[in-house]
């Protein structure tokens, strides 16, 4: 049966659509064009660029993947970057194993003749760590393992706007001089909507400007989510009419998060009490498995009443927004910038603003406009 996941990234059979956007990705980075992924908050980013390096390894292209987010310090993002690039020629797990000894390092002729070539993977087990000077080697290393084997590297960072949170500018500095330098190696970076990945790559005095093609994220294709559905629900053996998969899709409006999530509640449902559940008793479980986070997210809202204005017109009529807030006294672009900057909202085809996030829409209605 398929694994129903919601939340954790998933490749391979369990991706479902993004194959225009997959295939621009990959044709890009095969030019040696680094690649900038942005898009709100759970939508399917790592997901993506998983996928992606799994492609281009079919093709005997070097791949290394870092998550920025799960790197609390320089050291550790160092060891991030080298154990990744190790991967490729299998030594990561040693690397892990034997980091910390000099010893230990050597005693392996394969890594030995690694370290050999690369002698800044000794200074791991120095005490005096200088994270600097490795962090430095570290990310020339990913370029340099890729020329001694006369390959093409992809490298991904995800989550790369909390680089800034190791030590802000200087750090972003030593990653621009470095990889600008780099001709072995294409670079795919990913960030949620945060002003930081703005200032980063997209304003004109941004480190990055013009460094990286940007593409935006978007919702996926219902009629993709549509087939995924029906295939999941045959394995199941779960008889669900067209409509009421339309209803779903028209909710989640082709959110990759709930979308799974939706799939995943409407299963268990229907296996617990052995029939369908409505429209209604479908969103109301997700509500309920997503509580924490909704409440969470209006807590971080209400911090600002100016947010909190916007908000609330754009749940009511976000065309109207402006007209709505008039005689606010908020300042309203100013709030509309926030929270564009952010992720929060963007502008539909109907030229309206919306909320990325149709649950946390939902639950305002329910909870807050009520």
């Amino acid at each position: 049966m398929d694994r129903l996941y919601a939340g954790n990234p998933v490749t391979g059979r369990d991706f479902i659509g993004r194959e225009e956007e997959i295939n621009k990705i990959i044709h890009l980075l095969s030019f040696g064009q680094s690649v900038v992924l942005i898009a709100p908050r759970r939508f399917g980013k790592t997901s993506l660029a998983l996928e992606v390096l799994s492609r281009l390894k079919s093709k005997e292209v070097f791949t290394s993947y870092i998550d920025v987010f799960s790197s609390p310090d320089i050291k550790t993002l160092s060891i991030q970057i080298t154990e990744s690039v190790l991967k490729n020629d299998k030594l990561d797990k040693i690397f892990c194993r034997t980091r910390e000894s000099a010893l230990l390092m050597l005693k392996n002729l394969k890594f030995r003749a690694v370290v050999e070539d690369f002698e800044f993977i000794l200074g791991f087990s120095e005490k005096m760590f200088n994270e600097w000077l490795v962090l430095e080697q570290s990310i020339d290393f990913v370029d340099q393992f890729a020329k001694k084997h006369n390959k093409k590297m992809i490298c991904a960072f995800d989550e790369f706007g909390d680089i800034e949170k190791l030590d802000g500018d200087r750090i972003v500095q030593l990653f621009r001089s470095k990889i600008q330098q780099h001709k072995h190696t294409a670079y795919l970076f990913s960030g949620s909507y945060e002003s930081v990945m703005q200032s980063m790559f997209v304003k004109k005095n941004a480190p990055f400007f013009r460094f990286a093609r940007i593409i935006d994220l978007g919702p996926i294709k219902q009629d993709e989510f549509k087939k995924y559905y029906k295939r999941t629900l045959r394995k199941y053996q779960i008889a669900i009419h067209d409509n009421f998969i339309d209803q779903i899709l028209d909710f989640t409006g082709g959110h990759p998060y709930y979308s799974q999530l939706a799939l995943q509640e409407m299963i268990i449902l229907n296996l617990m009490n052995h029939k369908t559940p409505d429209i209604t008793r479908l969103i109301t479980s997700m509500v309920n498995a997503e509580k924490n986070y909704l409440e969470l997210s209006w807590e971080e809202i209400s911090a600002s009443k100016e947010l909190v204005s916007a908000i609330l017109a754009i749940v009511k009529s976000g065309s109207e927004i402006y007209r709505t807030l008039k005689n606010s006294g908020i300042n309203i672009y100013r709030a509309l910038s926030n929270l564009k900057s952010n992720g929060t909202i963007s502008m539909n085809e109907h030229k309206a603003y919306q909320l990325n996030d149709p649950l946390l829409n939902y639950w305002i209605k329910e909870n807050i406009i009520k």
